[in-house]
């Protein structure tokens, strides 16, 4: 592939590949000695470009006889990716590359093409998930027998469907997925619970640590999440649950009360000459029963510290919903580990365990010989009691995931378009769908900027800070990304524009009533990446960052001690992860080509509406989205048995 021409220096002048990619390239050139517009280097720059965008590894059968940088514009012929075979055959005659075990830089693994660290990563989060999936043996069964019955009084499917109808199941074959959740999660060491909005995740991880404190109250228990919002809104929703449950005081009282971010469980040393975490291998975090939320979020390298710093023996239970987006940094953990959206079915064997714990025949159960262990370890949540069956939000939500585009677009119709500003106005109005504007000063429909003013105002005519954030928590405009006509960035500024225009804010880079997202983690400060709250002056007109607790104090800072920040009247559907607003509008680019027009952030956009979504997207968009799935190279899903 060697030319006269440095393709390298010609990609990276274009804007094909990032600086960090053309760096590791001639890295790579240096290491090996080959000139930089070689194959190897090329490919090392196609593996670095891939890491960025969230990708494990290289697969080069994907690649295989196809162009290798998508949108270059230099010589196609140069550019020409080979056979597999020939590409496999040409990179192992560096040192440089080497199969799985040797110490190299790039590590080729069948037809994977690795970063050494990416390569281990993968391989101890595998060994470590493995090593824990055999049910547990010192189990009290009946005991669990009986704790499930009493936590779960539904009647069985042999009561007959006027019982089931009662209990909100649909059909003879549907099992209550709750109980089968629990029982699953208490008779293994690792487990996951999968399900979308108000699917009762968190219900069922009350009652699975119910009955783990019955089967031995001394369990040490802890739960965490991957941001600080994340970790606060778990706890809130544990707090909920529980009230809402029959427990007795006893093991009530056992339950734990708050949460902490990965990074502070694991006791991130960022200050520190050389930055990493306190718990690791040799220094393991004492903890017999670990509960993680918002799963999706969590990338291979944090993954694999965690597992690390686990002892062989604790439980660990993920909770997230397996069809949100995947992680910002390389990975798709849980998705690899659900399987990426496919069937899940139990062992025969895993099935009779299941029905002899929770009374459900083993016939209502999925079941398949032969298939991947970790299946056994998975629950899946069906049962959305937060949408109801002709809820607007709830279909849209559940067309996008399947991908069917043109249902979701004959959904969005039925809304109808064609009077946004009535439609916005109706109380009534759960799904709402704006065109992008048409003029050359801006593509944001007139009608969603009129209607995130009005909604916005409400909250800065208050006259308390507490019932300000009250107001303001209720709604949230979401973007596909920070820049753009449609980025979070310009909309915050368009925004602040307006709002500034009708007097109801004052001039300045910090003024009473914006609102702040923190983007890092203060320790110190107990503030966390995702967290948002208000400036607002006190009675003596000191501007001040306050931020709802969960027993519904403020907590006070003065502004400019707040870490970094950004404005929060929009923010992207990322940053929003974990979060749900009463109301959101959820704005998609209006280029078609635009890479984050996926079907996953989609979905996670609508899923964070819990009475109103008002969709700002054109058609034509919006059904590429859908139709397009984020699909991250690694070989965890293959494997964990996924193939």
């Amino acid at each position: 592939m060697s030319t006269n021409i440095n393709v390298l220096a010609q990609l990276m002048e274009l804007g094909v590949l990032s600086p960090l990619s053309g760096h590791f390239a001639r890295f790579i050139a240096r290491q090996s000695g080959m000139p930089e517009d070689s194959l190897l280097v090329l490919t090392a720059a196609l593996l670095s470009q891939g890491n960025q965008k969230g990708d494990v590894c290289l697969d080069l059968g994907r690649h295989a006889g196809q162009p290798l940088f998508a949108g270059a514009s230099a010589d196609s012929n140069i550019l020409l990716a080979p056979s597999l075979e020939e590409w496999q055959v040409e990179l192992v005659q560096s040192h440089c590359v080497r199969k799985p075990g040797a110490l190299a830089p790039l590590i080729l693994d069948g037809q994977r093409l690795y970063l050494q660290r990416f390569w281990r990563d993968e391989h101890a989060v595998y060994q470590a998930i493995n090593a824990r999936l055999q049910p547990v043996e010192d189990l009290d069964l009946p005991r669990l027998q009986e704790g499930l019955a009493r936590l779960y009084p539904q009647p069985s499917i042999d009561d007959g469907p006027s019982a089931r109808r009662a209990l909100g199941q649909d059909t003879a074959a549907e099992p209550d997925w709750q109980r089968v959740a629990s029982a699953l999660a208490v008779s293994h060491r690792f487990a996951v619970i999968s399900g979308g909005p108000g699917t009762g995740k968190t219900t069922t991880v009350i009652k699975v640590l119910a009955l783990l404190l019955e089967q031995n109250p001394a369990l040490r228990l802890r739960l965490a999440a991957p941001t600080g919002k994340a970790a606060a809104r778990m706890v809130e929703s544990i707090r909920a649950a529980r009230t809402r449950l029959t427990l007795a005081p006893e093991i009530a009282a056992l339950l734990p009360d708050e949460a902490s971010t990965l990074h502070r469980l694991l006791g991130y040393q960022g200050n520190a000459a050389r930055a990493g975490f306190r718990h690791h291998a040799a220094n393991l975090l004492v903890v017999d029963c670990l509960v993680i939320d918002e799963a999706s979020m969590i990338d291979l390298a944090l993954m694999k510290a965690l597992l690390d710093a686990v002892p062989a023996q604790t439980r660990i239970i993920l909770l997230g919903d397996r069809d949100q987006l995947a992680s910002v940094d390389a990975g798709n953990v849980l998705g690899d580990i659900t399987g990426h959206g496919r069937e899940l079915c139990y062992s025969p064997l895993m099935a009779n365990l299941l029905a002899q714990l929770t009374g459900i025949p083993e016939q209502y159960l999925p079941v398949v010989e032969g298939g991947p262990a970790v299946a056994d370890a998975i629950a899946l949540l069906r049962t959305s009691h937060r949408f109801t069956a002709d809820s607007a939000i709830g279909r849209l939500s559940r067309l996008v995931n399947s991908g069917n585009d043109l249902e979701a677009l004959a959904l969005l119709n039925e809304a109808g378009p064609n009077n946004p500003d009535s439609a916005l106005q109706a109380a009534d109005a759960e799904l709402v769908w704006l065109h992008p504007g048409t003029t050359e000063r801006s593509t944001l429909n007139r009608a969603a900027v009129d209607w995130a003013v009005m909604r916005y105002s409400a909250y800065l005519r208050c006259e308390s800070v507490e019932e300000a954030l009250r107001v303001f928590a209720g709604t949230r405009i979401l973007c596909a990304s920070h820049d753009g006509p449609c980025g979070d960035i310009e909309i915050n500024r368009l925004l602040a524009e307006r709002l500034r225009g009708r007097g109801l804010l004052e001039l300045g880079e910090d003024f009473h009533g914006k609102p702040v997202l923190i983007t890092v983690n203060d320790y110190e400060l107990d503030l966390y990446n995702g967290d948002i709250g208000l400036l607002w002056r006190d009675g003596d007109g000191v501007l001040q960052a306050c931020f709802a607790q969960l027993d519904g104090q403020v907590r006070r800072l003065p502004a400019r001690s707040l870490p970094e920040h950004a404005t929060a009247w929009a923010l992207t559907v990322h940053k929003s992860q974990g979060s749900e607003f009463d109301q959101v509008m959820l704005v998609l680019p209006v280029d078609m080509k635009s890479p984050l027009l996926l079907r996953e952030l989609v979905y996670t956009g609508i899923t964070r509406a819990r009475s109103r979504l008002v969709l700002h997207a054109a058609a034509e968009a919006f059904a590429s989205a859908c139709r397009t799935p984020v699909v991250r190279s690694s070989g965890l899903a293959a494997l964990l048995g996924w193939g």
